[in-house]
C-alpha cells in the first residue's frame, strides 16, 4: 500500500478510508469487495450451521444497511430494518443472482462515494444522526468483512492478498 504524504480534506479522507476498506488493501484486512469477489455461488452459500449465516447472506445484509444508511442520509426516513434486515435469500441461487448481488453492493458504495463527497466537512463534523450513522457504515463493513473471512477459512479457502 503506497499511502503518500497528502492531506486531505475531511470528505477526501473518508473517501479515502472508504475506498481501502471496501474496495482496496488497508493495514488491517482485504477489503468487503476481495473477500467476496471470484467465490461461488456454493461457497458464498456454505454456513457452518443451519442457524448461522453465511456470506450471501451477510452480503445481501451489508448492502442492505448501505441502502437504510443512503435512504436516511438523503431523504431522512428510517426504513424498517426490523422487517426488513436479513430478508429472504433469492428464489434461484445462481451464479448470475450472486454476481448481481456483487454488483448491487459495488453500486451501494459507489453511491456512498457520491454521498460522502456531497456533505463536505459534515461527514465529520454534522451532529445530525443521519450523518452519523451514515459514516458508521464503514464500521458495520469492516466487522462483516471479518466474519467473511473467517467463512473462507472454514471453507478452506486461501486467504486474500
Amino acid at each position: 500500500m503506497n499511502l503518500e504524504a497528502k492531506r486531505f480534506s475531511p470528505p477526501e479522507a473518508y473517501v479515502s478510508d472508504f475506498r481501502l476498506f471496501t474496495e482496496g488493501k488497508n493495514f488491517w484486512q482485504s477489503s468487503l469487495l476481495k473477500h467476496i469477489s471470484g467465490l461461488t455461488p456454493e461457497q458464498a452459500l456454505y454456513k457452518p450451521s443451519p442457524d448461522r449465516h453465511g456470506i450471501w447472506q451477510i452480503v445481501r445484509h451489508v448492502s442492505y444497511w448501505k441502502h437504510w444508511a443512503l435512504t436516511y442520509l438523503t431523504t431522512g426516513e428510517k426504513l424498517n430494518a426490523r422487517e426488513d434486515d436479513w430478508g429472504p435469500m433469492p428464489d434461484e441461487q445462481t451464479e448470475s443472482s450472486w454476481i448481481t448481488e456483487i454488483k448491487r453492493l459495488e453500486e451501494l458504495n459507489n453511491r456512498c462515494i457520491e454521498e460522502a463527497l456531497k456533505l463536505g466537512d459534515e461527514i465529520y463534523t454534522s451532529p445530525e444522526e443521519k450523518v452519523i450513522y451514515f459514516r458508521q457504515v464503514i464500521f458495520h463493513d469492516c466487522y462483516h468483512t471479518g466474519q467473511i473471512g473467517f467463512l473462507r477459512a472454514m471453507q478452506g479457502i486461501k486467504p486474500v492478498e
